[in-house]
């Protein structure tokens, strides 16, 4: 029998606990409730919420004795996937990456790119206008440092208590938050925009199931910039098995 440890929290997460064969025993793990709450619910599935560091993975991993520890977090979530790929080497146990394919380069209207949140950030101050983020909260305080945040940045964000309470902490008008879950149409993301007069939006390359494609039609379609955030590189990529697609993922943890 198979067991996997998945580090989930995704949709690419969801769509491969769903499809894999009911006999197979799963561990999912997600950082928030929200994020377990997207997973169907299957035969042979646990699921567990909450924050891990390297050793509570390897305490997963003496508990659940998988055969592979496979890695669907967040392109972004770079901590998650260092702890996880620390834990399986010291467990000794194979560790397989999923990492979405980007849509940088397609077409799309004017994209520019930035390697990290910081210049991102430090690009908005040469902009005039408001801007629209679209980042989520965990990277908020490299804009929310800059001088005119509070007046002219709006936020899209989880609609999520914990989020909000963050955002109410830092003082955020709550007419500059837009909280919502999923991913936003691009009908949605333009409305967005123009409800806030944004001259430019923000956001990561977080790939087709981050809502990407969206972003960027919105952005042509308004003829204004994404300023993209480029995800972070695989760390040890050559000690790592790394997918693209979920097809390729399955096959090669079902026909070794």
């Amino acid at each position: 029998m198979t067991r996997l440890l998945v580090v989930a929290g995704t949709a690419d997460a969801a769509e491969f606990i769903a499809a894999q064969p009911p006999e197979v025993e799963i561990l999912a793990t997600t950082f928030s409730q929200l994020g377990a709450e997207c997973i169907a619910p299957r035969p042979g599935l646990r699921l567990q919420s909450g924050a891990l560091d390297a050793a509570a993975f390897q305490q997963l991993l003496a508990e659940v004795k998988p055969d592979w520890l496979v890695d669907l977090s967040h392109p972004f979530a770079v901590e998650v996937s260092q702890n996880a790929r620390n834990a399986a080497a010291a467990c000794d146990v194979p560790y397989l990456r999923y990492e979405r394919q980007t849509l940088a380069d397609e077409p799309g209207g004017a994209i520019w790119h930035f390697p990290d949140f910081a210049a991102a950030a430090a690009a908005c101050q040469r902009i005039e206008g408001n801007i629209l983020l679209t980042i989520g909260s965990k990277n908020l305080s490299y804009f929310a440092s800059l001088p005119d945040f509070h007046q002219r940045f709006y936020l899209r964000v989880l609609a999520e208590s914990r989020i909000l309470q963050e955002l109410e902490a830092l003082q955020i008008d709550p007419g500059h938050v837009f909280a919502m879950k999923g991913v936003a149409s691009a009908e949605l993301n333009v409305a967005l925009a123009r409800q806030c007069r944004a001259a430019a939006i923000v956001s990561k390359d977080s790939g087709a199931a981050g809502g990407l494609p969206e972003k960027m039609q919105a952005a042509a379609e308004l003829h204004i910039p994404l300023l993209l955030i480029d995800r972070p590189a695989v760390q040890n990529q050559s000690a790592t098995g790394v997918f693209n697609s979920l097809a390729e993922l399955n096959r090669y943890i079902y026909q070794q």
